[in-house]
């Protein structure tokens, strides 16, 4: 049994011998130098690896670097470090002799963090120790979208927007971590391009038939949302040290579209027209059907014998039946259409390194799917801005005008 066992033993640690020998001949090697490209100084702590495996190393102080235990055939080999423009090399790796792989990488330079508007100018995301969110206008302009307060619909953790009503252009109530006081405004402050609004109604209020009117339309409807650049909304306290007391309740930074740097000028031009209409109605009784029903009662109470007929209220019902007639009117229907919404944009914007401009005109009219009910904005813009005398003087011209037509309808709340 003893001369069995060894023999066993034996057979075990052949073939693993010749595994591993197998292995070792199917591997090869990658080794190689980093330098840089204008100084040829070996730049150490490179990250060296085979493109789509784990396999990788970095580079010594001498800028060498070895890797082993490589498959032999066609390999990718990356060099990337912060600060340099990685590169690629394609090898061919055989068995026994390593290949050699050098990189010569040239200085870039990176963006480690984004940039966020402050208030009080910009700064990478990394140096800010409050709560910043910032939301795109490219990616926030979305559908049908009046105002800027439609594009933070859902899109920032912490931010609640309630609508005021349906109505076209309709103003939200935003509160930014909920509110803060009971008595005193919980509204945001805002602040376009640097410049703080006050967030009140510009307007009138609608009409009120035995009820009181209908809430104002949003103060931002003045502002085409084609031209929003950025909205960045600061959520907690740090924005006191900026604005005051005006920002207790967050603020909210409003960023427009400026001129490119260079590359010419150019002309854009975007619209849509879209339609809406309700999506379902009330099941109420026809006329037949109600008639069918005040009848039925007159009849019931008729049938009742003298004394205990109650006459009175029978010659309640006889009256409606006399004033019901013969229409059949679904005044919701009548009330209600399919309305058309249509935007246009046209926009002019172009410059050099000293000089930029973006020139904007916007046609939107928005119907109301009930009848006399929309709202309707034309807006022209212009932001423009020039450099001389080596930078050390700068003008800037930002302007807004726009003609706002708000059709409201009457208000009422009582039966």
């Amino acid at each position: 049994m003893a001369l069995v066992r060894y023999f066993v033993l034996a057979i075990a640690g052949g073939l693993l011998s010749a595994a591993q020998l197998g292995a070792q001949g199917s591997m090869g090697a990658i080794t190689g130098r980093v330098v840089d490209s204008v100084s040829n100084q070996p730049i150490a702590a490179v990250t060296v690896r085979i493109e789509g495996t784990a396999r990788g190393t970095v580079t010594r102080d001498d800028g060498t670097y070895m890797l082993g235990s490589v498959p032999v055939g066609s390999a990718r080999v990356r060099a990337a470090r912060i600060g340099y423009a990685p590169q690629v090399v394609d090898v061919t790796v055989t068995a026994g002799a390593p290949v050699t792989a050098n990189f010569s990488l040239a200085t870039a330079g990176v963006i480690l963090e984004q940039v966020v508007t402050t208030g009080y100018g910009t700064q990478r995301r990394e140096a800010i120790t409050g709560s910043v969110a910032t939301v795109s206008g490219d990616d926030a302009n979305v559908g049908v979208v009046t105002n800027a307060n439609d594009m933070l619909q859902g899109r920032v953790a912490g931010v609640e927007l309630t609508t005021n009503s349906g109505e076209p252009g309709a103003a939200a109530q935003i509160r930014i971590r909920g509110g803060t006081s009971i008595s005193a405004s919980n509204e945001p402050l805002y602040v376009i391009d640097g410049v703080p609004i006050n967030n009140a109604a510009t307007e009138a209020t609608g009409v009120g038939i035995g009820g009181d009117p209908a809430l104002p339309r949003s103060p931002l409807n003045l502002l085409n949302p084609s031209d929003i650049e950025s909205i960045t909304i600061l959520k907690d306290a740090s924005a006191t040290a900026i604005y005051g007391s005006r920002a207790a309740n967050g603020v909210i930074l409003i960023q427009t579209k400026k001129g490119p740097t260079g590359g010419g000028s150019t002309i854009e031009y975007d619209g849509y027209v879209a339609m809406s209409q309700p999506s379902t109605y009330l099941d109420l009784a026809s006329a037949g059907e109600y008639r069918s029903f005040v009848t039925a009662e007159r009849d019931r109470i008729a049938a009742v014998p003298l004394p205990q007929r109650d006459t009175a209220r029978l010659k309640i019902w006889n009256g409606v039946i006399a004033a019901l007639g013969t229409a059949d009117t679904d005044w919701e229907r009548e009330l209600t259409r399919s309305s058309v919404t249509q935007n246009h944009n046209l926009s002019f914007a172009g410059g050099r390194e000293d000089t930029r401009y973006r020139a904007s005109l916007n046609y939107m009219d928005q119907e109301g799917i009930v009848l006399q009910s929309g709202f309707k904005r034309v807006q022209g813009r212009l932001n423009a801005t020039h450099h001389a005398f080596e930078d050390r003087l700068r003008i800037g011209v930002n302007l807004t005008a726009s003609n706002l037509t708000n059709d409201y309808l009457p208000f009422e709340d009582e039966a």
